[in-house]
This record gives C-alpha cells, sequence and structure tokens, in this order.
C-alpha cells in the first residue's frame, strides 16, 4: 500500500511510477551539468566540452533558450509523472495522501530553494540549485507520504 516501504507492497502502477521517477532524476542530474558557471566533472573527463562554455555575459541568445529548455524538461516530466500517476490510483485515499505529500514536498523544496539562493547570494558562488531540488523535493515527499499515512494508523 505504501510507496516506500518494501517493493512487495507496490502496485504495479506504484512500481512503475517510480521509476519513471528514477528517470526524471537522473534527467534532472544531467541538466545539473548543462550550467556554464556550475563545477563540472564532465569537463574534466572530456576537456573538449570547455569550448562549448561562453563566458558569462556573451552568451548567444540561443544558446541560453537552448540550455534553459534543457534545464526545464525535468520539472515537465516530473509534473507528467505526478499527474499521470495521480489519474491513474483507483484508491481515492491514497490519492489523497499523494496530493497532501506533494504539497509538503513542493513546500520544503521552495524553502530549500529559498535558502540556497541567500548562500548563493552571500558567497557569490554558483550553487547545483538544479540538482538539490529535485532531490529534496522526492525526499521530502517521500517522508511527507510516510508521515501523512502513520497520521492515519
Amino acid at each position: 500500500m505504501s510507496l516506500l516501504s518494501c517493493n512487495k507492497n507496490l502496485t504495479p502502477l506504484q512500481r512503475r511510477s517510480l521509476r519513471w521517477i528514477g528517470g526524471a532524476m537522473l534527467l534532472t542530474v544531467l541538466t545539473n551539468f548543462s550550467g556554464a558557471n556550475v563545477a563540472n566533472p564532465l569537463v574534466d573527463i572530456f576537456p573538449n566540452l570547455a569550448r562549448l562554455n561562453v563566458p558569462q555575459g556573451h552568451s548567444s541568445t540561443l544558446i541560453v533558450a537552448l540550455i534553459s529548455a534543457f534545464s526545464v524538461l525535468p520539472v515537465l516530466l516530473a509534473v507528467w509523472i505526478v499527474a499521470r500517476y495521480l489519474k491513474a490510483e483507483p484508491d481515492e485515499f491514497i490519492r489523497a495522501l499523494a496530493v497532501r505529500a506533494l504539497l509538503w514536498g513542493i513546500a520544503v523544496t521552495m524553502a530549500g530553494d529559498a535558502i540556497a539562493g541567500v548562500v548563493t547570494v552571500f558567497y557569490a558562488r554558483p550553487f547545483p540549485i538544479g540538482l538539490l531540488n529535485a532531490d529534496l523535493f522526492w525526499v521530502s515527499t517521500a517522508i511527507a507520504f510516510r508521515l501523512v499515512l502513520r497520521s492515519y494508523r
């Protein structure tokens, strides 16, 4: 019944949705490497990728638009996964719990984003916020789901 307990308690719909969530998190990791100012281990492995980085303030509009569009993909994928799961979940009680957990996950992510924004401004250094936002969202939603489920026992 629970989305976070062992695999034998998950329905096929929940298993499939968790696989999609894992894919969205992987895509978030990949899009995090698209920022030019973020420390990027791929540039260390493949030095030719450094030529793709454009100095800050001298970026063409097309490159900025492509990187922005690429960074939006995990967000759109996450919304699509959640909407698809909620539409297909036959149990109204589990659906209501999932919505409450998602709201808590969004709240924790926004709070974490605000804190990271202050830290970034204070230290004037780039921060891999896209990667942490996705992880924080999914983990806080999972914890909130367990807490909401426990409150009904």
